[in-house]
């Protein structure tokens, strides 16, 4: 079955938790973009996002002297449709 195409703009939002002992940290980026989409495609993406961000997160903390002691990773997707897009169609 195939996904329905969407037309509007998507965020994707990455954040990681860091757990350092008492303390806790967090970070987050945003990645975003108009145009057509799938929900399939959408679910890929932010997958594929996640691991990145998650590969990202680890080499930072590699080269560290202080190893935090619980990091939890989240995505988010928010979608907007709109029919008009910034060419005009």
């Amino acid at each position: 079955m195939g996904s329905k195409i969407k037309s509007g703009v998507v965020v994707i939002t990455l954040t990681a938790t860091v757990y350092e002992g008492k303390y806790r940290k967090m970070y987050s980026s945003r990645i975003g973009f108009a145009g057509t989409y799938s929900k399939e495609t959408l679910s890929k993406m932010s997958k594929e996002f996640k691991k990145l961000y998650v590969r990202q997160h680890e080499k930072e903390y590699e080269a560290s002297p202080i190893k935090p002691d619980k990091i939890v990773y989240r995505v988010s997707t928010k979608t907007t449709e709109c029919e008009l897009i910034l060419n005009g169609k």
